[in-house]
């Protein structure tokens, strides 16, 4: 029989903001699967393989901006949701695990398909729930008290994954004339957090400010702010904090400029990409260093003391409308800005066709209006280098920045959204990820292109690993599959470009309405890509005098 408290668990998630919920098939958690599949309220996403389901339930919570659950059978299954919870921690944004379990009697007892379930994801959940096997009311009582306090939790400031399990004795199938119906809860309401009063911070007409925003998502309000500001003071833009106006290609030329070095530093957001950024930050540290946090989290990425101010930075740049800024300060970093773009544009005149050079045409041909994924490994790197075109809203797994679910993220993303979503993506991250498309769902907004070097490129291009003879068997793994057989499979459109006039003449139909997901799959020889991107450096640090 399956109980009504169990059966009622959909509802209860529904009344706390729930409107996706990520299924894999089992056993186990069929009570849970009942619950979620008969609940009309609930768009549903059947999905077999657990850890393409917890990336593709993490891209659909990163474009709704509402939690998602994500539910699996007992074992082992529970495992393969770990590294999207660690990215959905790192990033935060709320996913519900819902693991069913055995009965506790049952653990470390040689019973089949039975683990240590319960805090097995711990280290990277805001918190874990046990919940009780259903015996009388007053489990049933907890077992929803204790379902409403995850589900909150994770809508609490930091946002994040929390990990339910829900063990289950068995027979927990409904009967055959069992009545089953949704019961809604009284007083229950998602808790908003409120804005705390921002203190008084005073910039000084004669400081130096730099203002840096991490990995975020569009935001309007701090984006028009920013048009304004950015004449005045120095804004630092990349593809992954989605501002509009700023300073481009930071990563390219700033190095050891004691001269840029800010007097007060004002930042926001997630993780910041560039290496170079980080490095110059910690070794020229400000006199002041206020970090705009609403949930308060303490972080000192650049090894300066930041103040933590509970507030949008957006609510405090409205203060600064009648700063004046250091213009000589502003000119310092536009000066290298555009020596970085004539660099940029030298090496575009001399190029060969590599992956530097189509990573440039790609970035660049983005229409504004789409969703651009950048997976992990070189091709965030290039939007770094680059940038992409205003209104392009951009999106990456930085939270742990690995290759696993780059795919099944931006496949999330698609099935939530009706915006055209393009994936940039390499050739080892797209295989090994294959399983993003082991479903049944037709996604004619998707687009992905396929940077294929025939292995792990990056290692040519950073230091180490190429004076090393084991390089290419141990490091790049060099292979010589390619997309074609899996877009034959799946009933993709196909396309494939190893010069620039490939790449030129089929970008417009590659990218045009469709009933399927296409696939453009761009070949390039690994040596020439590491001897093309030492050149772009070269031409930039020319120009810059780096």
């Amino acid at each position: 029989m399956l109980h009504p408290t169990v059966f009622n668990v959909s509802q209860v998630c529904y009344q706390l903001g729930i409107r996706h919920a990520v299924l894999s098939p089992g056993s186990r958690n069929a009570p849970l699967i009942i619950s979620f599949a008969r609940n009309m309220q609930i768009e549903k996403y059947v999905i077999p393989d657990e850890r393409s389901a917890g990336f593709i339930a993490l891209g659909v919570a990163w474009e709704t901006k509402c939690p998602v659950v994500v539910t699996c059978t007992s074992g082992t299954a529970l495992l393969n949701y770990a590294p999207a919870v660690a990215e959905a921690f790192y990033r935060e944004i709320p996913l519900i695990v819902l693991s069913a379990d055995r009965p506790p009697e049952l653990i470390d007892q040689r019973d089949g398909q039975t683990i240590r379930q319960f805090e097995v994801l711990k280290n990277h959940v805001k918190k874990s729930f046990q919940l009780p096997v259903i015996k009388d009311e007053d489990d049933a009582q907890t077992f929803q008290k204790d379902l409403i306090n995850g589900v909150r939790l994770s809508q609490a400031l930091p946002k994040g994954p929390v990990h339910i399990n829900i063990p289950f004795k068995e027979p927990f199938y409904p009967t055959k004339n069992q009545e089953l119906i949704y019961k809604e809860i009284k007083g229950i309401k998602v808790t908003l957090t409120r804005k705390s009063s921002c203190p008084k911070i005073d910039i000084p007409v004669e400081k130096k400010v730099l203002i840096l925003v991490g990995q975020q998502d569009t935001d309007d309000e701090l984006n028009a702010l920013v048009k304004r500001l950015s004449v005045k003071v120095p804004v630092i833009k990349t593809p992954l904090n989605n501002l509009q106006n700023g300073i481009n290609h930071v990563d390219t030329f700033i190095r050891d400029q004691k001269e840029l070095t800010p007097d007060i530093l004002l930042t926001s957001g997630l993780s910041v990409l560039s290496k170079n950024l980080k490095v110059f930050l910690r070794k020229n540290s400000p006199s002041l260093h206020y970090h705009f946090d609403l949930a308060g989290v303490e972080v000192d990425t650049y090894h300066s003391s930041p103040l933590i101010v509970k507030q949008p930075m957006a609510e405090f740049l409205t203060r600064l409308k009648n700063y004046r800024g250091d213009e000589d300060y502003l000119i310092k970093w536009k000066r290298l800005e555009e020596k970085a773009k004539e660099g940029i544009s030298s090496y575009l005149q001399a190029a060969l066709f590599s992956e530097t050079r189509a990573s440039h045409f790609i970035l660049h041909s983005i229409p504004s209006d789409a969703v651009l994924h950048l997976s992990n490994s070189m091709p965030v790197r290039f939007g770094d280098i680059f940038g992409v075109p205003k209104g392009v809203r951009t999106l990456s797994n930085r939270g742990t920045s690995g290759i696993d679910g780059c795919t099944s993220t931006a496949l999330g993303t698609a099935l939530a959204s009706k915006r055209l979503n393009i994936l940039v993506t390499g050739d080892l991250a797209f295989l090994y990820d294959r399983n993003a498309f082991f479903h049944n769902y037709g996604l004619s907004n998707l687009r992905i292109v396929i940077m294929n070097n025939q292995g792990g490129g990056i290692f040519r291009l950073i230091e180490g690993p190429p004076a090393q003879p084991e390089l290419e068997t141990y490091f790049e793994t060099r292979h010589n599959r390619t997309a074609a057989y899996i877009c034959k499979e799946n009933k993709f459109g196909y396309f494939k470009a190893s010069r620039l006039s490939d790449l030129e003449n089929q970008w417009r139909e590659f990218l045009k309405d469709s009933n399927k997901t296409k696939i453009l799959e761009i070949f390039t020889e690994p040596e020439i890509n590491q001897k093309e991107y030492k050149k772009l450096s070269r031409y930039i640090n020319e120009r810059v005098g780096n």
